[in-house]
């Protein structure tokens, strides 16, 4: 009935905040191997972390287009735009 929990109460692995160890562990196996397979991918790269783990990480952290910062004029231009045009 349902699915399995994706990180089990395994005391082995890590949790917390990442190391920029395990931050390039991750960095080079995506840039090797590609992203996907999250369930298998922290025991192929030598992670003790969850697949879940993992995936946000990279998601939201790790991925090189990810644009950080302030948002341009262009941009604020847009969402303003778009706001008059869509509403909320």
């Amino acid at each position: 009935m349902g699915r399995a929990p994706c990180c089990s109460k395994d005391a082995s692995l890590n949790r917390g905040a990442w190391t920029a160890e395990e931050d390039l562990v991750l960095s080079e196996y995506i840039a090797t191997h590609g992203a996907g397979g999250w369930r298998s991918l922290p025991h192929k790269a030598g992670l003790k972390r969850c697949g879940k783990s993992c995936r946000l990480r990279w998601l939201n952290y790790l991925r090189p287009d990810i644009k950080r910062g302030n948002i341009s004029p262009d941009e604020e231009d847009l969402i303003i735009r778009m706001h008059k045009l869509l509403g909320n």
